[in-house]
């Protein structure tokens, strides 16, 4: 399922450590000034690039609100290929509002859990990474019926890619070898 890969990434000390949300910790006020502490790197990319795509109308709001989601996500040993730690004293423990989502005050990892269930079920999600395994695997500028059908079973089966790819396999447009732009 989709949703466990974006979990999977989400927690990964690679990708911590590749996007910096291991340095990623709520402002703090310190002698009457604001420290700022929000990397919004994770943030952009997850909404970008891991699910509902550049087109899909998010806002830097968004991208800055998912940052403050994944504050605390961190590594216990940067220096020696650490795992994955959430530290509760480093989350931004305010309300916030992702992409239509609200996230009430005073939550923990679990709020980026649950932006992470949000977003891996969201229709956006699902035609942006069909229309990615399309352009991949059936053409450059894959036919929009096809990503429409592949969106369809990514959301009527709960983010199952192999039933996706299974719609991608079976289409007509994936077996008409004719297109210029088909790929092996």
């Amino acid at each position: 399922r989709f949703r466990d890969l974006l979990g999977a990434v989400a927690a990964h000390p690679a990708m911590l450590f590749f996007l910096d949300n291991y340095t990623n910790r709520a402002d703090v006020n310190q002698g009457g000034r604001v420290v700022p502490g929000i990397n919004e790197n994770y943030g952009r990319e997850l909404l970008e690039l891991h699910t509902v795509g550049v087109d899909a109308g998010y806002t830097q709001d968004d991208v800055r609100e998912a940052a403050r989601v994944f504050t605390g996500w961190g590594i216990d040993n940067v220096n020696n290929a650490g795992n994955f730690v959430f530290r509760a004293n480093q989350h931004d423990r305010g309300a916030k509002r992702v992409f239509g989502l609200d996230v009430p005050a005073n939550g923990g990892k679990e709020e980026g859990d649950h932006l992470l269930d949000y977003l891996s079920t969201h229709p956006a999600t699902a035609r942006f990474v069909s229309w990615r395994l399309a352009q991949r695997f059936v053409a450059d500028d894959p036919p929009a019926r096809l990503v429409d059908r592949m969106a369809s079973t990514f959301l009527s089966t709960g983010g199952d890619l192999g039933a996706v790819l299974r719609t991608m396999a079976g289409s007509a447009e994936a077996l008409d070898g004719r297109s210029s732009s088909c790929r092996p």
